[in-house]
This record gives C-alpha cells, structure tokens and sequence, in this order.
C-alpha cells in the first residue's frame, strides 16, 4: 500500500536529520585530524570521482525513480524494468573503472596516493548495486531510513576508533564510502524480495541508454558548478584552499537537506500522477511543494549566514576561520537551490521538459566556469562562492522564465509575502541576540533558537495555511499514539 505524502517525508525528513547530525558528530573532529590539507586532498579525489560516477550513471537514477514509479503496480513489468536498468548500469560501471585505471597510471596528483584514491572509487560499484532508485519509486522510504540510520552508526565507529592522525587518512577514506554508501550491500541482497528473475531472456537493458542521456547531460552540466569548484581551486590554488570551501559547501549542504527530503517523495508520486493523467492533483501538489521549500529555505538561508562565525569554529576549528565569510557568501545557495530542485526536477521533468531544465543548469554552469578563472585566481575559496552563488541565482531565475508555462504556480499569494517578512522579523531578532557577548555555542543554540522560534510564531499569528496543515497533522500523529 502507497504510503501518504506526508509519510514519507517523514521518514525522509528523520534520514535526512540523521544525515545533518552524524556529520554535526564527526565533521569536527575528522578536520582537526585531517586539518584543511587532509580534507581538501580527499574532496579533490572524491570530485574526480564524481565525475567519473556522472558517467557511469548515466543519469540512471533520476531516469530510473520515473520508470519505476509508473510501473510499479505491475510486478512483471516492474520486476523487467528494474533488471534491465541494472545491467546497463553494471555495464557502464565497468567502462568507469577502465577511466580509473587510466587516471591511476597517468595523473600525477592521484599517483601521489592511489591507495585513497582506490578506496574513494569503490563510491561506483556501491552506487551501482545499491539501486536506491528502485526503493524511491517504489516509496519505500521506511526501508531506506532504517538501513540508513544502521549504516551511519556503523561508520561513525569507524571513523573514531580507526581515524586517530592525519597518517590514517585512508581510513578516513573507507569512512567516507561506508558512512554514504555502505548500505547499498544491503539494497541489493533486499532486492529479491520484489525482483523476479523469470524473464532474463526477454530483456532489453539499452533501451534505456537513450531517455537516460537526457538525464546525464543535465547531472553533468550540474555537476560543472558543485564539483568543479572543488577541482579548479585544487589546480589554480592549493589543497588548503579547497579545504575551507569544502567545510563552508558542507554545512550549507547539510542544512539544505532538511528541505531536500521533500523532493525525493515528491519525484515518484508525481510521475505517478503524470503517467495516470490525474493532473488536478499535480497542481494541487507542486502549489503546496513550492510553498513549503519557499518558507523552508528561507529562513535556513538567513539563519545560516547570521551564524556563519559560531558555526565554523565549533564544527571545523579555529584553523577554519578562513572559511567563515565564505559560508556566509553561499548561504543563499540553500534558498535559490531548493527553489530550483522543486521548479525544474518535481515539475518540469515529470512533465518530460527536462530540455528546458538542461537549458537553464547550462546557462548557470557557464556562468560558474566563467567567474571560477577570474574569481579564484583573484579571491580564492571565496571566489570560487561568488560563482557558485551566481550560478545558482542564474539558474533559478532563467527555470521561472523559460518553463513559466509549465509552472502552474501563483507567486501572488500573501503567503510567499508573509514568508519574506517573518524572514526579515527573524533577522532582525537574531542581530539583536548577537549584540549579545556570548561564546560560540550560547551563540549559535540562541540564535538558532530565537530565530526559528520568531519566524514560527510569526507564521502562527498570519494564520498561514502551511503551519496550520502541518500543525493539524502532527498533532493527528500524536491523537493515534495516545489512543
């Protein structure tokens, strides 16, 4: 049975968390061992690695959640779909393998530590086999929330029994697959309690290469400005460099990813309601998406650029001090991202636009490209955030006015105005707490606290329709548990 909406993002929501906490848990204590250079050396490998994985996936795993989710009422042809998207991907994973053959024989900066490198690669086999696409179309987030949760326990001891100086960064490398990836072992044993291996003659894996390119060239021309920040400042600067912008893109990230969970429940039920035609209900569904990740990452944006100075120093050290105006610079990425997440892969693609997304991520990924040889030479990390910043602003501007006619969104209610005013009520509560001499953790727990606090309240005394909805229901959970 097809759980509610709002169901899965729970469960979601609880993966999400945990993946915001577990970070909250290590990150601090794995940049004080690894420091700025162990850390950026890592990301520099892990980019690369991305890039590799960009081209074995093929853009499989959006490609796939679609496929899934509308046949996953008919078991055969679920159970077909599922195998033959598996086999292409096997295949294309061994293709990238050969290019990390190659890269280890003939690049200088990765023969300077094949060994970590090897171990950051396992990141594609894992991928492969965990077909995580497969249980998000068929909604089964419960599943992926519990493993989730196992996985990330298992590597946080990982990580502080094995990782104790800065000469044990390949274990610090095995952390990095486990703690993401490990799971994905499990996925594919699960798989066979859905999977029926009935039909193996009858398959036909690279009809599926075609409609997954479409995908892969938007993946890649997003990946030109979140990976390629990283790998331009490893080349044009220093390790030390991609260090601070990697702990300030983190902690954006990690805090983007309380609203992110709304579209991985969103994608599979909607191309469920495109492929049934129940289009009323689209509607209805994206108008509230579009508002809960609007009141969502707006206040998240806010709060991340006011705590900038408290968050770096407690998570990172004070070697990280560097990478504070450079947090403060890309906070406004968790806004015009969720924004863009929800526009162009909830709406867009399950109506089959994607050309159009691919049109407006090109014209940011030029953008960023551009700034990045004139930024980074001149301001280094913090160059490399002013076009990241740029490129997302780009981005989402260019998806509201190219795929205007296929966003059936009312932008003129109160409640996208009243979420912009209790935004600026919270920032001006929060500067007022900050005058305030306190130390770094009563800083960020009271600004924390009193910003989010003030935006609810404020959202309570407007009688906003998405508060109470989300208030009514929780308070219906609560009902059931007492009874």
């Amino acid at each position: 049975m097809t759980r509610s909406i709002k169901t899965n993002y729970i469960f979601n929501l609880i993966n999400t968390i945990s993946s915001f906490i577990f970070p909250v848990i290590t990150f601090p204590y794995a940049s004080r061992i690894m420091l700025a250079e162990g850390i950026g050396l890592v990301n520099f490998y892990q980019s690369i690695i991305q890039y590799i994985s960009l081209l074995t996936c093929l853009g499989i795993p959006m490609y796939a959640i679609r496929e899934i989710a509308k046949v996953r009422d008919n078991p055969q042809e679920c159970s077909k779909t599922t195998l033959e998207i598996l086999f292409l991907h096997l295949f294309l994973t061994f293709l990238g393998y050969l290019i990390v053959y190659i890269l280890c024989l003939s690049v200088t900066e990765i023969q300077a530590n094949i060994p970590l490198f090897l171990i950051l690669s396992l990141t594609l086999i894992l991928t492969t086999i965990g077909c995580e696409w497969f249980y998000q179309g068929i909604e089964d987030f419960k599943y992926i929330t519990i493993r989730g949760l196992i996985v990330k326990i298992a590597a946080v001891i990982v990580l502080f029994t094995m990782v104790k100086t800065q000469e044990d960064i390949l274990w610090y490398g095995n952390y990095c697959v486990v703690g993401v990836l490990g799971g994905n072992i499990f996925n594919f044993i699960r798989l066979r309690k859905f999977i029926h291996f009935t039909h193996l003659r009858n398959l036909h894996p690279f009809k599926h290469l075609k409609p997954a390119l479409h995908i892969f060239l938007l993946n890649l021309i997003i990946s030109l400005y979140v990976n390629l920040n990283s790998v331009m400042l490893g080349f044009l600067k220093d390790s030390e460099s991609v260090g601070f912008f990697t702990a300030a893109t983190k902690l954006s990230q990690m805090i983007l990813g309380i609203a992110s969970a709304l579209g991985t429940v969103m994608l599979p039920r909607l191309s469920h309601l495109i492929a049934n035609n129940a289009m009323d209900e689209f509607n209805r569904l994206v108008q509230k998406a579009v508002r809960f990740m609007f009141a969502i990452t707006l206040p998240l944006s806010i709060g991340c650029f006011f705590i900038a100075p408290y968050i770096i120093p407690i998570f990172c050290g004070e070697t990280y001090y560097p990478a504070i105006n450079t947090l403060r610079i890309i906070s406004p990425i968790i806004f015009f991202i969720g924004l863009s997440g929800v526009l162009g892969i909830q709406i867009l693609y399950p109506q089959g636009q994607e050309n159009k997304v691919i049109i407006c991520t090109a014209i940011g990924a030029l953008l960023n490209l551009i700034l990045n040889f004139i930024t980074i030479p001149l301001w280094s990390h913090l160059g490399a955030a002013i076009s990241t910043l740029c490129a997302e602003v780009a981005v989402t501007t260019s998806m509201m006015y190219i795929g205007r006619h296929f966003i059936p969104i009312n932008w003129k209610t109160k409640s996208f105005r009243n979420y912009c005013l209790g935004g600026i009520i919270m920032s001006i509560m929060i500067l007022l707490i900050q005058q305030i001499n306190l130390n770094n953790w009563y800083q960020l727990i009271c600004s924390s606290i009193i910003g989010c606090t003030t935006y609810i309240l404020f959202l309570k005394q407007t009688n906003d329709d998405l508060y109470l909805q989300l208030t009514s229901y929780f308070l219906h959970k609560k009902n059931n548990l007492e009874n």
